[in-house]
């Protein structure tokens, strides 16, 4: 391969943004430097020095949650009025402001661009292929929700450029998926997939028309104030009112104890993907009073409960998407899930319920978007059909 042919393929996302590249004639998935294929798209800001991103922020992050930024995606290209940023800010301990070209966000004393602080997430990305594959990696086929207006889709690519990366396509992350989903199921029969993208911070559906191995988009819908972190809220929420109940103490009127909350609970909704009930374990959260180290019981019953407003709204989308594509559950052939939110069981369960048919799913539905648009990178440069 010469020097000019290495096109990444990246998904960057709410939660987590991953890196695939099409070499010698086979998909890699781009790894850190602990093996992972998927980074968390959070940062650190330290009172001195540059951004820190990925598993390290999040690691620092507990000991200092005000310093935390995570969910940056949903606010690239809005206005400081937007709900998104209230939401936003509701997440984060940084306060956002609008500045003369975009938002601009204030952690530990200090101003940095919304977009300046994403170009963190794409600059880690771009190192990793470069250490992976010793060859400069300027050239990328970026993924976007399809809920995301010109404003947002021009905050994703300002940020790529500022980390040395030049756009040469942008797609939708659903249909990303449908491509790689689609690698080794190519078929000369003329098939409709639903692709289900639930991530971390959009959710997204998408019709398409399959022959062979392309994919013709019918009708595209999505929320891009919907995803896995609504789900982490929504249980931090729910041991709040837990708290309260048994303590009379809020936890939400503290920023940094808040954070520490937001994070547990996400590790809390991973695990209850595979088991019934655990404890949200908080060391030393209080200093005073009748509550000092944090210990409650989640059982995924009672997460199911709450969640189950947010996986109504997904299949209310679904269910308008198909409409648009003129087309009712049964006139699908393949329902594909995407989106680390599409562990969970319920959600499987109620696409499945509502689809008459259980989801398939690509073997890793987080690293799914980035390794379709890795493929289409290779076709941007005739490297694979």
């Amino acid at each position: 391969m010469s020097r000019e042919q290495l096109v990444l393929g990246i998904d960057f996302g709410t939660s987590f943004s991953s890196a695939a590249a099409w070499v010698n004639g086979k998909l890699f998935l781009v790894p850190d430097e602990r093996g992972e294929p998927c980074i968390p798209s959070a940062l650190f800001i330290p009172r001195k020095g540059p951004p820190i991103v990925g598993f390290r922020a999040l690691q620092l992050a507990v000991g200092e949650p005000q310093l935390g930024v995570r969910g940056l995606k949903r606010i690239l290209g809005r206005s400081v009025e937007d709900p998104a940023v209230r939401l936003f800010e509701a997440q984060n301990a940084a306060r956002v402001k609008a500045g003369p070209r975009g938002l601009i966000l204030r952690v530990a004393q200090r101003d940095f661009a919304a977009t300046q602080l994403a170009a963190e997430v794409f600059r880690t990305l771009k190192s990793m292929a470069e250490a992976r594959f010793r060859l400069p990696a300027e050239k990328a086929v970026v993924t976007l929700p399809t809920a995301a207006d010109r404003s947002a889709q021009d905050a994703v690519v300002e940020a790529a450029r500022l980390a040395g990366i030049e756009v040469v396509q942008t797609v939708p992350e659903p249909t990303a998926a449908a491509v790689a989903y689609g690698l080794d199921r190519s078929s000369t029969e003329d098939r409709r997939l639903l692709i289900y993208d639930f991530g971390g911070g959009t959710f997204d559906v998408t019709v398409l028309r399959q022959v062979g191995t392309q994919f013709t988009p019918l009708a595209l819908g999505g929320d891009p104030l919907l995803g896995g972190d609504d789900l982490d809220e929504a249980l931090a929420r729910l041991v709040g009112r837990q708290v309260w109940t048994q303590y009379r103490l809020e936890l939400d009127k503290d920023v940094v104890r808040w954070q520490r909350v937001l994070l547990q609970s996400e590790a809390v909704k991973r695990a209850l993907s595979g088991t019934d009930e655990i404890h949200l374990r908080i060391r030393d959260l209080f200093t005073a009073g009748p509550l000092r180290d944090l210990d409650l019981p989640v059982s995924r019953a009672d997460a199911n409960q709450v969640w189950q407003e947010y996986v109504e709204r997904t299949l209310q989308v679904t269910a308008r998407t198909m409409m648009q594509a003129n087309m009712r559950p049964k006139d699908v052939d393949e329902v594909v899930l995407v989106g680390g939110s599409t562990y969970i069981p319920m959600v499987q369960q109620r696409v499945a319920k509502m689809m008459g048919r259980p989801g398939e799913r690509h073997s890793d539905p987080q690293t799914a978007v980035a390794a379709g648009a890795a493929i289409l990178a290779a076709r941007v440069l005739r490297l694979a059909a």
